[in-house]
């Protein structure tokens, strides 16, 4: 019975040692590119507005 709980025990570590794992290192890392994607979404979207305008524009003319 003792080895099964230090099997348990020894899950216990690196199951906790994973989560510091993914929250130092993976976490920040996959912030980043979200953001990076928002901010490249956000221009692609500011550039299509700005060719409806020009179109809109040469329409009422």
């Amino acid at each position: 019975m003792a080895k099964f709980e230090q099997v348990g025990r020894r899950i216990d570590k690196e199951l906790a040692k994973l989560q510091r794992y993914l929250k130092k290192e993976v976490e920040p890392a996959a912030r980043r590119k979200a953001a990076k994607a928002l901010r490249k979404a956000s221009e692609r979207l500011a550039a299509a507005a700005k060719e409806l305008n020009v179109r809109v524009a040469r329409m009422t003319k």
